[in-house]
């Protein structure tokens, strides 16, 4: 294709500084051809709503569950790593 070319050290990319009249005509009608596979009464697309301010009964008492049970977890972690400190501190038995 025009305008690639590999990366490599004999190849080197040029900006074109005079366009000749043919490459002005090329690039003005693959520019027209562009336009025209466009369809010309394009609407919009209905904008897909992100979020819903309806609630579903049973994913908002998932979430609460989730919710309450981090900290539970939490703590019993805490707990049983304190316990666990607690134990390898204490003097062995002789």
């Amino acid at each position: 294709m025009s305008g690639e070319a590999e990366n490599n050290a004999n190849t080197a990319i040029v900006p074109v500084q005079n366009a000749s009249a043919a490459e002005q005509a090329a690039t003005a009608s693959v520019l027209e051809d562009m336009q025209k596979a466009l369809p010309e009464t394009r609407q919009p697309e209905q904008a897909v709503a992100l979020f819903s301010w309806e609630l579903d009964p049973q994913e908002t008492a998932k979430l609460i569950s989730e919710a309450m049970t981090l900290p539970m977890v939490l703590w019993s972690t805490g707990i049983s790593l304190t316990y666990s400190i607690w134990l390898s501190s204490l003097l062995p038995a002789r």
